[in-house]
């Protein structure tokens, strides 16, 4: 392509033999660990492990290399190399199992310039023999990596490529890659939802109107396969029929078995003009808001649009598409032909999860109903944000339960995809609710004489009657846990909410962060003696920490909820070993005596099922949309590592950013005052 040139081909072979334990616990965390071994090198020992989203949602990973020991993993990942420490983070390199083997073939070119001659482009074609088990199968890669500045940019040989060859990047790794290999040749269950399935998905966004595809009885998000710009384009060119549009990448999901993973693209709303998409009638034109409440139902509940409504709904990306803003549940505009709506089903035929979502809209409608009087709407939104917190501490924490339980009842929702359903419907209640809140309700409080304001907002005097109360009335019923940090285990409550503080210093690597433990059904806001100024509770407690540690003052400072419930779960006894290892008396090959009875298999009595309860399961992380997202990140990595590190649960699906106080419910016991 492009006249390039290259020298004069060289052939390689090499093996790569990927590890994980029996629970996939390293794919859990998006870590591979690999024995890497190259005809006429020594072999190594690879671990790459995946970062967090940063503030742009986009990913990267680590790699670390150790030359092998004894030429394998287990004597290798023993030692105190960085991949060895790195993997002993979470798991016994003793419990490492190899998963799939790739046999490749490599044939490599170089293409040189400058003066020199030095290496440029690096060309490889390599035909990949993957082993999974007993059986194989072979797929065909072509890379090009760069060494240096000059010659072609690898953009166009890419779309040479495309143009001619009809070769197309699809953005996935070679492991990835194998995985779909085989889930498309139908050897691997489930290869909709594999955390190795890469698919691009593209949201149009036109009049706050999301754009979906009917395939089948099913409304789908347009996608494609692969990932990265030169899919998106080819994938926007098809919808719309103009290559040129602008196109913005909104981030990946997060992978997880039994998600689909998918990277997420859009089209700025106003490139979308009108007579672009008139002559496009592929897309069915669906209004967000209630999209966000009927996700779920029979032809909504497609993995790849889970999965991409569970991204555009974190707050943060939300404020990438301002075009949806203002966009509520009451003020979406007529359809303009292009969507007719399916009945819409009752709570009865949707999960018992679900349905108890569906049975809050009343509570959220009659909230935005400006023509109810201030105490209607504020009993409302106590009401709903009690009924919210109610939810975590109960469905999810089930849902969470069974997850970790591995099983699912005949004919259940996956237990991952009703979280990421839960989670997308909850985080559309709670944007309304807070919208209406911040846009309406705290300015008729303010009218009624109720003066809702910070820590920062009070005069000295106030916030020395304000900690009087809150250290005789409140403190000694709560329980102020000791500073924990990345490097510690924070003192989790069993099942409850605490209330937090993040706390960064200038000039200081790390953040510290502090909690207090809350009892059972404690007030929301509190207010200043003998006054109307009302504290959110977790303004109070920033007060109360900065009152103890004088230093915080300098810190940039962000507070945070979490609520913890103690899931139940289930796992199997294992069967007891004879006594000593040894065999019944009777016979030495360990069959029951030849007397008539039945063997000594039929006759062993079930092995039981007993409940064991797993504490302190993380179901909702709240925090400011103020907090950076970097920091958020944090926040999420820290309690994650309460949780067994055998099926971590706690990621970007179980923050919920807000623009008010951290919890609502008792709003209308204000009007007392």
């Amino acid at each position: 392509p492009l006249g390039i040139r290259a020298g004069p081909p060289h052939i390689k072979s090499l093996r790569e033999t990927f590890f994980d334990t029996p629970d996939q616990a390293l794919r859990r965390r998006g870590m591979t660990c690999k024995l890497r071994q190259v005809e006429g090198e020594e072999p190594s020992v690879v671990v790459t492990v995946g970062e967090g989203p940063d503030s742009e949602g986009i990913t990267s990973r680590s790699r670390l290399t150790a030359a092998a020991i004894g030429a394998g993993v287990f004597e290798t990942l023993g030692g105190d190399s960085e991949p060895a420490t790195q993997i002993q983070k979470f798991v016994d390199p003793r419990q490492l199992r190899p998963q799939i083997a790739l046999d490749i073939q490599r044939l490599g070119r170089v293409f040189r310039g400058g003066l020199l001659l030095k290496p440029v482009l690096l060309l490889f074609f390599d035909r990949i023999t993957v082993q999974v088990g007993g059986t194989s199968s072979v797929f065909h890669e072509v890379s090009i990596r760069r060494r240096r500045e000059g010659g072609p940019l690898i953009r166009d040989i890419g779309r040479e490529l495309r143009d001619k060859h009809h070769l197309f990047p699809d953005g996935i790794s070679t492991l990835q890659r194998a995985y779909r290999v085989f889930a498309v040749e139908q050897r691997t269950t489930d290869p909709d939802i594999s955390p190795y399935g890469m698919n691009l998905a593209l949201a149009l966004f036109r009049k706050g109107k999301l754009g979906l595809m009917r395939k089948g009885d099913r409304l789908r998000i347009p996608t494609f396969r692969g990932s990265g710009e030169d899919a998106a384009r080819a994938l926007s060119a098809d919808l719309t029929g103009e290559p040129d549009l602008p196109l913005v990448r909104l981030g990946a999901t997060e992978p997880r078995e039994g998600r689909a993973v998918a990277e997420v693209w859009t089209i700025p709303d106003p490139a979308l003009s009108s007579e672009i998409l008139a002559v496009r009638p592929k897309l069915i034109w669906f209004p967000w808001y209630e999209l966000l409440e009927e996700v779920g139902r029979q032809d909504l509940r497609d993995p790849t649009l889970v999965s991409t409504l569970l991204l555009l709904t974190r707050t943060k990306l939300l404020g990438q598409l301002p075009w949806l803003s203002g966009q509520t549940g009451t003020q979406v505009e007529e359809n303009d032909g292009a969507f007719s709506s399916l009945e819409t089903p009752s709570p009865s035929d949707l999960a018992p999860e679900l349905g108890r979502l569906e049975n809050l809209l009343p509570l959220l409608r009659e909230t935005e109903d400006t023509q109810n009087d201030l105490e209607t709407r504020l009993k409302a939104v106590s009401q709903l944000s009690g009924e919210l917190n109610s939810v975590f501490f109960q469905e999810v924490t089930r849902a969470k339960g069974r997850i970790l339980s591995g099983v699912s009842g005949e004919g259940e929702e996956a237990p991952i995809q009703l979280v990421d359903l839960m989670s997308v419907r909850i985080r559309g209640i709670v944007d309304r609710l807070y919208r209406c809140f911040t846009e309406d309700l705290s300015g008729q409080l303010e009218e009624a004489g109720i003066h809702l304001r910070t820590w920062a907002g009070l005069m000295r005097a106030d916030r020395m009657a304000l900690l009087e109360q809150f250290s005789n009335q409140h403190l000694p019923s709560m329980q102020v846990a000791p500073e924990w940090g990345p490097s510690l285990i924070p003192d989790m409550p069993p099942a409850g909410c605490a209330v937090g503080l993040l706390a960064s210093f200038p000039g200081v690597d790390g953040t510290r962060f502090f909690h207090v433990v809350l009892r059972k059904d404690p007030p929301s806001f509190l207010a200043v003696p003998g006054s109307t100024l009302v504290l959110p509770l977790e303004e109070v407690i920033r007060g109360y920490f900065l009152n103890q540690i004088p230093e915080l003052e300098r810190a940039e400072t962000y507070m945070f909820r979490f609520t913890t419930g103690a899931a139940t779960v289930r796992e199997v006894a294992p069967r007891p070993d004879p006594p000593n290892g040894e065999l019944p008396e009777d016979r030495e090959d360990g069959l029951a005596p030849d007397d008539g009875l039945a063997p000594v298999e039929a006759i062993t009595p079930p092995l039981p099922l007993f409940l064991e309860t797993r504490q302190s399961v993380v179901v909702r992380v709240l925090a400011h949309r103020r907090m950076p997202e970097s920091y958020q990140a944090q926040l999420l990595r820290a309690l994650e590592r309460q949780v067994t590190r055998r099926n971590p649960l706690i990621g970007w699906s179980d923050l919920y950013p807000v623009t008010g106080p951290l919890d609502l419910a008792g709003l209308d016991q204000l009007l007392e005052l």
